[in-house]
């Protein structure tokens, strides 16, 4: 059973949601199954017991239908039947959180019932709501158009005033519009994030026109909404016309209000991409801009995810901050910060930022008394802490702990499968580190011989730090 959909589900419930769960399978209006009562019941007290009850369909039928031999076909029946009425119970949940849809869908109803002045005061309700809430999202004017429509089939199918049906309908296909441009330009930049693929010739053809239609129709670009997902197409496909990352950076700024975080957060992605793209090709200025992009996103909360936030992005932000020698901001961000990560992940990434903040101040007395007292679960973390041990090894001259590393290293490295493509990289990092420190300085030709190999090399980790360092031997 544990391995089913249906104690999936249940078991990612929370605790209210598994007392309301229960309330709602005890309703006869939604369930007339006693049996699913005494089943929702007993996988919920599992979820919350951690598995401590046996999982077998059988255990399972013998609670549910006491004194019954067992029969499969009955018991799958009964998951099913549970399975829907949980799913059902979901939608309803998410239907409550939706207070526009839920009014909407409650004037369909009066709508359809022939109720028309009951219909009438719930239609005007309908738009009040909408007009309280502060976004100006796509999903505004979605909703702006089934609620103009809806008032629009009421009118139509009563045959009533022509003339509120003209006043309903540009409202329609303004919204319409509005909604069709923006959520094209929003598929075009998430194909242009992801490159999984190529977008479709068809879709890529829609695109280009609206792209030009927006160029040439001032109207529309009025509407933030359009102007800032126009401006960050444009942004991703002309990066050399910073004027785009320029308006975009001033338009998530002026209107971040009007979208909900976790579209902001989106917003804010493309500008991190953008910054680190651009600084990957040697734009320098970049960084700064990407620095500055994270303080921002900070202070408008758009890194946290149901009160937590990515231990990625919080290694991302700390190192973005030191690029720019940001040493107190940092400090201050790995403390402040570090509540917001997973309580499983949350001292090693601590651990983590903590020894690069130390590194990046020369302080590496500091650095070697963490990371020579701790291992990292997380195999990107543990590389990452072995090539900063490497070079702080290097650089103080530590030849005999330097060389145990090395061996180390490559073993963690050949037991580690899923280090993957990165293999390489790792032991040709390695490998010249080692010849860095066996080499005779004075020997020119050999030296140069190791600075053309490097060079030619792809695949290494640390690429530019070992090229230095080789200069640094011909000094």
């Amino acid at each position: 059973m544990k391995n089913s959909q249906l104690y999936l589900i249940i078991s990612q419930l929370g605790t209210i949601e598994h007392r309301s769960l229960d309330q709602f399978v005890r309703s006869p209006y939604y369930n007339r199954r006693p049996e699913l009562v005494i089943f929702c019941n007993l996988l919920i007290k599992s979820a919350q017991t951690k598995d401590q009850i046996p999982n077998t369909r059988a255990y399972y039928f013998r609670k549910i239908f006491p004194g019954q031999p067992y029969e499969d076909k009955k018991m799958r029946y009964t998951i099913s039947f549970l399975n829907k009425l949980v799913k059902k119970f979901l939608a309803i949940e998410q239907l409550k959180e939706d207070q526009i849809s839920e009014q909407r869908l409650l004037t369909k109803a009066f709508r359809k019932k022939g109720l028309s002045n009951i219909y009438e005061k719930e239609i005007q309700n309908c738009l009040k709501l909408l007009d309280k809430q502060d976004f100006r999202n796509a999903q505004y004017y979605l909703d702006s158009y089934l609620i103009n429509y809806e008032d629009y089939e009421a009118f139509y199918k009563a045959k009533k005033s022509t003339n509120k049906i003209g006043k309903i309908l540009p409202k329609i296909n303004q919204t319409a519009d509005i909604y069709l441009i923006t959520s094209t330009l929003k598929l075009g930049c998430m194909w242009l994030s992801f490159r999984i693929q190529e977008q479709p010739d068809q879709h890529q053809s829609l695109l280009l026109t609206i792209l030009n239609f927006v160029e040439t129709e001032e109207y529309y670009r009025q509407f933030p909404v359009i102007e800032l997902y126009y401006c960050a197409y444009r942004m991703l496909t002309i990066p050399e016309d910073t004027a785009y990352f320029d308006k975009f950076k001033s338009l998530i700024e002026e209107h971040q209000l009007s979208f909900p975080v976790s579209e902001l957060s989106e917003l804010y992605v493309l500008a991190i991409n953008h910054c680190i793209k651009q600084a990957n090709l040697g734009n320098r200025t970049y960084l700064k801009e990407l620095f500055e992009i994270y303080k921002k996103g900070l202070e408008a909360e758009v890194f946290l995810s149901n009160g937590e936030m990515n231990s990625v992005t919080y290694i991302n932000i700390a190192q973005s901050g030191l690029s720019q020698e940001a040493y107190d901001w940092v400090f201050q961000f790995i403390e402040s910060n570090k509540i917001f990560l997973k309580n499983s992940l949350r001292q090693e990434y601590y651990l983590y930022n903590l020894a690069n903040y130390y590194n990046r101040k020369g302080n590496y007395d500091q650095v070697m008394e963490i990371l020579r007292t701790t291992t990292f679960d997380e195999t990107m973390l543990e590389l990452a802490a072995r090539r900063m041990l490497l070079k702080i090894y290097f650089e103080l001259n530590e030849t005999d702990a330097l060389y145990s590393l090395f061996d180390s290293f490559k073993n963690y490295i050949y037991r580690h499968k899923e280090v993957g493509y990165g293999k390489e990289n790792y032991l040709n990092l390695i490998k010249y580190a080692k010849k860095l420190t066996d080499i005779n300085r004075r020997d020119k030709d050999a030296v140069a011989r190791l600075a053309a190999e490097i060079n030619q090399t792809q695949a290494v980790v640390e690429k530019a730090w070992l090229l230095e360092r080789v200069r640094g031997l011909g000094r």
